[in-house]
């Protein structure tokens, strides 16, 4: 049975993947606004990578963060919200950097090395966002927010997309299981 192609390019499914970022982005109040919403967001993850997801309170991430508690709450409406906005922001920002290299590349082959290069360059350079990847967001089950399942199920779509152009391109067998080949580079 011949693999199913991909319906859409990488270069689309990494447009939709930020559009994704756009949607989750919350009406601020003030023009520090973004600003302190990045600040919380990196105190989430500091938090989440320390203590896990579902220890972490919104009090340690106040703390982490040098807010008072109650402020969080005028950017996230709870821990869930935030455990949520964290991988959409995580994710999309590393799906802009690949677009941005990307873009300078004429080959498939080398659009999805650098996909791989940049995914353990990108989890070196933000430990502690790999760590709550990996361990806490990516195996976790519990995760049924569609926002949240569609930009990391991105990543997948985007390798499998990558495998099937260089195939069309002739730079790997077309017979490759495009599929396949993702599952054991994501492993």
């Amino acid at each position: 049975m011949k693999p199913k192609t991909p319906s859409k390019d990488w270069q689309t499914l990494i447009e939709e993947a930020l559009l994704r970022r756009d949607d989750d982005a919350r009406v601020l109040k003030q023009n520090r606004s973004p600003q302190r919403s990045a600040e919380i967001l990196a105190a989430a993850i500091r938090v989440f990578a320390r203590d896990g997801i579902v220890r972490a309170r919104i009090n340690d991430i106040a703390a982490e963060a040098d807010v008072p508690p109650a402020s969080i709450y005028d950017y996230f409406p709870g821990k869930e919200e935030l455990a949520y906005a964290v991988p959409i922001q995580q994710q999309t920002e590393f799906y802009a950097e690949f677009l941005r290299r990307a873009s300078k590349l004429g080959s498939s082959r080398e659009r999805l090395v650098q996909f791989l290069h940049l995914t353990t360059d990108f989890a070196r350079r933000h430990p502690d966002w790999a760590r709550v990847l990996y361990l806490e967001v990516w195996p976790s089950v519990l995760i049924k927010e569609t926002r949240v399942r569609h930009v990391l199920d991105d990543y997948g779509r985007i390798i499998v997309s990558l495998i099937a152009e260089g195939a069309r391109r002739g730079e790997w067998p077309r017979q490759l299981n495009p599929y396949q080949t993702a599952t054991i580079f994501i492993g």
